[in-house]
């Protein structure tokens, strides 16, 4: 099969310019060529056992030592034969490791493509290859270091993976900065690079050790998954099949190989919250009463609150705690198709689907054929209209292109990622952040003294002294604002604390909204008691709240694209003395507060949890007066009414 025009571009591009890397080889010092060579082939083969292709959500490949010695091998060997070398390294690792053809040439092109436009970008900058100086050589090494991030995350993760753009700059500065010190060493002492070798070995495995925890985290989270299908025999293999629908679905759409494994394991463990609902309330042949209904509708949520725990599956935490909604609002929750992220529709699909062709203790399944059929009658209204097409399409055998409009498939793969959400404004804010300014100085300062640099030095001390005065203001304002909290908390009852404070919170940091969450026992919910302004919705503050809420931190914080907003939403714990969780006093805003704000609500947090926290609301979701959920649809429905509800 041809490859896309893209590749097959990038392919014949990495052949020529390893071919003038070749024929430049033969100019190179012959001793420092060949070790360079051996010393990327070694590398190379050390760390392809690592990179094999795995299924699962985790990044096997954070700090890449072959790509140290690229960068050292651009600084004493040249662009041209500094490409080569790249090239030759990534072909003798996959060699060995058996890849596929069209994956190594691309590899193999795209090294050496990055590393030659980086060696090009250094020569353009000032540097001399066999030469490094710093402080002189420094602009040329970032116009290095930008050039050949870039270049590689382009073609390696866009070209090829259709992924987004993603440079994974905290580790690829750590790359670029390896190998410089490698070639500082080597222009030297060039034994001296010896020494190198233990702390990048240390690396490694440190990485290999990282990436051997996620897949074990996974792997226990995947038997736990396997524990909830067994305990009724009319689930076995459930969550198994529900991620064979979506991983099929999501490939014939051909999304990123990354969406792929995020959905394909959100599927594997979207029923993990069924360990809490009593195995008898599974296999009853009968109807629900309220109580059994409570329990069975809170799992979705308990499903969430456990995948939140870890970082590698909580972005898909938010779509398993929605999949049992509906495009029309009348799931579980009520959430309707704004507020329901794409991998939640493809849950949604899968979900049902195989609850339809299953036998349940209440009701025989169904054929494939019927099932289907009932998709496609509730398009629209149970099942989002394209996902729901594309899912039958690919159940019938037909590639989803067909049946799918361009825009619809463009829909699709625009909003295949949820998991990527907007930053927090003011994260990157350093007038806000006067302690890093302070170090960062007193830093610069001792380089300034070290390098005998007099204007570094005053720099250095003139953004230290900066950043010390910041620190003190901060810290003054802190404690009247701290102060006037702590006043407020003495205002005659629940709403007028309430009002008080958003009243001097909002003058030191503009508020556009602010709410007091009253939170369920059971933690799978609560209701907005007092709220001031237009905030998102209901069932999407909740939604996040019980996702975070046992993450243990006095101030949650969130990019306002998770709930569907902008700007920064921020939740502060409230507690009784027993440290049991009543509530949260929520407020969003346009940024990050300033740092004089942050310190005193820091400050207060424990008052003000004492002085808003009351007995325990009722109600709520999953609450003793839970609806069924027969009563928020038509019985007639037959998907809605008996098919997917447990």
């Amino acid at each position: 099969m041809r490859p896309p025009g893209p590749v097959l571009g990038t392919i014949l591009l990495g052949v020529a310019t390893v071919a003038v890397g070749a024929w430049k080889a033969f100019d190179a010092r012959g001793t420092t060529f060949a070790l360079f060579l051996a010393a990327v082939i070694v590398v190379e083969l050390f760390e392809e056992a690592g990179r094999e292709r795995s299924r699962e959500p985790v990044e096997t490949e954070r700090f890449q030592l072959a790509a140290a010695v690229q960068v050292a091998a651009v600084l004493l060997l040249g662009p041209w034969v500094a490409a080569f070398v790249a090239a030759a390294g990534v072909v003798a690792g996959a060699v060995i490791r058996g890849r596929a053809f069209v994956d190594v040439c691309f590899r193999a092109a795209s090294f050496a493509v990055a590393t030659a436009a980086a060696g090009g970008a250094f020569r353009l900058a000032g540097g001399h290859v066999g030469e490094l100086k710093l402080l002189d050589d420094l602009i040329p090494l970032v116009a290095l270091a930008v050039v050949y991030l870039t270049v590689r995350a382009l073609l390696l993760d866009m070209v090829y993976a259709h992924e987004a753009f993603d440079p994974r700059v905290a580790w690829s500065l750590g790359e670029v900065a390896f190998g410089v010190v490698a070639a500082l060493l080597a222009i030297t002492h060039p034994w001296d690079v010896v020494l190198l070798v233990p702390l990048g070995l240390a690396v490694h495995h440190a990485n290999l050790r990282v990436t051997r925890l996620q897949r074990e985290t996974l792997r226990a989270l995947e038997t736990f998954a396997n524990i909830v299908d067994e305990r009724d025999p009319s689930t076995y293999r459930h969550s198994f099949r529900v991620a064979g629908y979506v991983d099929q679905l999501a490939r014939a759409l051909r999304l990123p190989f990354s969406d792929i494994d995020r959905l394909r394991w959100a599927g594997r463990l979207h029923d993990l919250g069924k360990v809490a609902v009593d195995a008898s309330v599974l296999r009853k042949p009968g109807q629900l009463d309220r109580e059994e209904w409570s329990a069975v509708r809170r799992h979705p949520r308990l499903s969430a609150r456990l995948l939140q725990r870890f970082e590698f599956v909580k972005t898909q935490a938010r779509a398993v705690e929605l999949h049992h909604e509906r495009f029309d609002g009348a799931g579980y929750y009520g959430v309707g198709d704004e507020d329901l992220p794409l991998a939640a529709h493809f849950l949604i699909v899968a979900d049902s689907f195989d609850a339809m062709t299953s036998d349940r203790p209440y009701r025989p399944g169904v054929s494939r054929r019927d099932a289907l059929a009932e998709i496609e009658r509730n398009l629209g209204t149970q099942f989002h209209p394209t996902v729901g097409k594309a899912f039958v399409a690919v159940q019938r055998g037909f590639d989803p292109a067909e049946v799918l409009t361009a825009d619809e498939l463009a829909e699709i793969r625009s909003a295949s990622a949820p998991y990527r959400l907007g930053a927090i404004r003011g994260r990157r804010d350093l007038k806000e952040r006067p302690d890093l300014l302070a170090l960062g100085g007193l830093v610069v300062l001792l380089a300034g003294l070290g390098f005998h640099e007099t204007w570094l030095a005053a720099l250095g001390a003139w953004v230290g002294a900066s950043g010390v005065v910041l620190q003190l203001r901060a810290r003054a304002r802190s404690a009247r604002l701290a102060h006037s909290l702590r006043a407020a908390l003495h205002a005659p009852g629940r709403g007028a604390i309430f009002a008080a404070l958003l009243d001097l919170i909002g003058k030191a940091w503009p508020l556009s909204w602010g709410a007091l969450v009253a939170w369920d026992e059971d933690g799978l919910g609560g209701s907005i008691e007092r709220q001031r302004g237009q905030g998102p919705p209901e069932e999407a503050l909740l939604s996040w709240l019980v996702r975070e809420a046992e993450s243990g931190a006095d101030a949650i914080v969130a990019a306002g694209a998770e709930l569907g907003r902008e700007g920064v939403v921020l939740a502060l714990s409230l507690r009784r003395e027993t440290s049991a969780l009543v509530g949260f006093l929520v407020v969003e805003a346009p940024r990050l507060p300033p740092r004089h704000v942050e310190l005193a609500l820091r400050d207060a947090t424990d008052e003000i949890g004492l002085a808003l926290a009351d007995a325990p609301a009722s109600g709520g979701s999953g609450g003793e007066h839970a609806e069924p959920l027969e009563a928020a649809a038509d019985r007639s429905d037959l998907v809605v009414a008996r098919f997917d509800e447990r």
